[in-house]
């Protein structure tokens, strides 16, 4: 890379497989954090593991269906998350901080058809926490709190009472 080209350079991309979890692919996302704060430039990793996340990211974009749900830094993901989506996302993924026998809660149901999204919350069937308002329209990715940006119409509601 040229000396041009790096100061051109404003991101770099990965896409991080799941599957590829080994110590080549930690010793490669530790060298991109360090080419990210040597040359000023932000990583945006695309990824499912939420450990990945925790680990190298300071802020989050959380995506269903193809739209953006919620968005926050790392710590507000984590320890407040304002989208059912979110919240389901940590239950069902272990914890280090949990017992190991901690049982695990999936997300009951299944994605919905891409092919043909409705112009609802298309989280709707799958949410334990809809009103009949998520069956009319779509929620606006909007602010709750500062910096932290959620689309679900009870975001606020969401809160503590469903902390992972």
């Amino acid at each position: 890379m040229s000396d041009d080209e790096r100061e051109d350079l404003e991101h770099i991309v990965v896409e991080y497989y799941t599957q590829h979890l080994n110590h080549l692919s930690t010793e490669i996302l530790e060298l991109l954090k360090d080419l990210s704060k040597e040359f000023g430039v932000a990583i945006i990793v695309i990824t499912h593991n939420l450990g990945i996340v925790a680990r190298y990211a300071d802020r989050v974009n959380i995506m269903y269906a193809g739209r953006l749900i919620e968005r926050g830094t790392c710590k507000e993901i984590y320890h407040n998350p304002r989208h059912p989506y979110t919240i389901g996302l940590m239950h069902s993924v272990p914890r280090l901080d949990q017992p190991r026998k901690t049982r695990l809660d999936p997300i009951e149901g299944q994605p919905p058809e891409m092919i043909d999204l409705k112009p609802i919350c298309s989280f709707l069937d799958r949410c334990k926490f809809a009103i009949d308002r998520c069956s009319n329209e779509v929620p606006p990715l909007r602010e709750v709190e500062e910096g932290h940006l959620s689309a679900c119409w009870v975001a606020e509601e969401l809160g503590d009472s469903e902390k992972p």
